[in-house]
């Protein structure tokens, strides 16, 4: 038995090498085998990189991954599951060509053929921390009038961080402070930008702190003074408009005299020419001219400012009933309404409405493209004066039965409106008008 077992080994071999060839190409038929690239190309991810080294250069390029794997395991293959890595835990300072590391995260039916590119060049320097000076850059020039003295920031030094070719090429850290037309003195904090001996900045390093306490000072030179302007407003406006407001521009000014006393005297502000708005009904502006006193003068690109008047219309309500006006009505058809009139409120000037007749207010309801049949509809007030408004209408909703010959149903329980007809109209109600007492005085204050 032992013999023909010795002599049949061989065949016992074979015949399962054979069942393991025909179950691999059955397998392979049933879920065959695919080799392509990953769809996705993948990002470096870099590992063991000693805490006082930094990659330097341009970014990691991304890679392409070609894998070999079953149909099914393609089909169900993520990102997640790749994994592109640079082991840099023997880095030294330095530029190389260094290979790439790939594997698949739990499958094992799948395994990387090839990686696009296999090997990445790489640029590594070693981390500096120094100190630097911080200086204060002041630009531009305060108002006219004022001068600026000598500014500090604080600290006096600051730290930076980085890639030894860039935080060696460092000189100063920088606050800058812009002084343009200032009138106030400066304090506050400012962004420091690390420079280098050419007045570059040098990005890519870390600077700590990263912002300083600056401050300016900032005083008004003798002879100079800011004092305010006062508009001088005149006359009484037309009847039935009120004054309402009125503002000048620019609110302040700088003015200079070679006699410090002389502007030091002044009460602190400046009346402008008078604006005259007599008999005025819209509102008025003009340029106009500071009375300022002999041996003052404006320190400015302009002579005069800017005043502007608000003049609005009194304004009050009056009461009219008026008989409705049909329009739209089709051609055939018949309407009738009740009521036949309405009552309605108008707001306006006084003015404007003491000028106008009921004649005048028209109040119509609209029924275009409206079949026979009851329907509600809105009356509206049309035509009426510029700044008149109708603010109530009462009722605000009428009911309108449109009938047409051969039409036996409903009878209507009130009489049909001729369309476009005009009846005698009632006397309006108004509520009084204020009355206007003119005042005499040089200046108006806002009411």
């Amino acid at each position: 038995m032992l013999r023909w077992l010795i002599r049949n080994i061989p065949t016992f071999i074979l015949s399962l090498a054979l069942a393991f060839t025909i179950w691999i190409v059955a397998l392979n038929e049933e879920d065959p085998f695919e080799e392509k690239v990953f769809p996705e190309p993948l990002a470096v991810t870099v590992t063991n990189l000693p805490e006082n080294m930094v990659l330097v250069g341009n970014p990691l390029p991304t890679i392409d991954v070609s894998i070999r794997a079953p149909q099914s395991v393609w089909a169900a293959l993520t990102p997640d599951q790749l994994s592109v890595t640079l082991d840099l835990g023997e880095a030294q300072s330095g530029t190389f060509v260094l290979p790439l590391n790939a594997v698949i995260i739990d499958e094992r039916n799948a395994r990387i053929t090839a990686l696009t590119p296999a090997q990445v060049q790489v640029s590594i320097e070693n981390v500096v921390n120094r100190s630097v000076p911080v200086r204060l850059e002041v630009s531009g020039q305060p108002a006219t009038g004022y001068q600026a003295d000598e500014g500090v920031a604080a600290p006096a030094q600051g730290s930076i961080s980085g890639p030894a070719s860039l935080a060696d090429s460092v000189s100063e850290l920088v606050a800058r402070v812009d002084l343009d037309n200032t009138k106030e003195s400066i304090a506050g904090v400012a962004p420091l930008a690390p420079q280098n001996a050419s007045g570059q900045v040098v990005s890519g390093v870390t600077v700590n702190p990263a912002t300083a306490t600056v401050s300016v000072p900032i005083k008004q030179l003798g002879g100079f003074r800011d004092v305010a302007v006062k508009a001088v407003v005149v006359g009484q406006v037309s009847s039935g408009y009120r004054l309402t407001n009125y503002v000048v521009s620019p609110l302040v000014v700088t003015v200079f005299s070679s006699d410090p006393a002389l502007v030091a005297n002044m009460p602190g502000f400046v009346e402008t020419e008078p604006l005259d708005i007599s008999d005025a009904n819209d509102d008025k502006e003009a340029r106009l001219s500071l009375r300022l006193p002999e041996g003052v003068s404006l320190v400015s690109p302009q002579t005069t400012v800017l005043v502007q008047a608000s003049i609005d219309p009194i304004v009050t309500s009056t009461t009219i009933e008026r008989e409705l006006e049909i329009q739209g009505l089709g051609q055939g058809l018949s309407a009738a309404v009740p009521p036949t009139t309405v009552v309605v409120i108008l707001t306006g000037p006084v003015s404007t409405l003491d000028a106008l007749t009921p004649e005048e207010v028209h109040v119509v309801v609209n029924l275009l493209n409206l079949p026979p049949g009851v329907h509600q509809v809105s009356p509206e007030v049309v035509d009426l004066p510029e700044r008149v408004t109708a603010k109530t209408i009462s009722p605000a909703t009428i009911e309108v039965l449109i009938t047409s010959p051969g039409t036996p149903t409903q009878t209507p329980t009130h009489a049909p409106i001729p369309t476009n007809t005009r009846p005698p109209t009632l006397a309006p109600t108004r509520t009084p008008a204020p009355t206007l007492t003119p005042t005499e005085t040089a200046t108006a204050t806002p009411s």
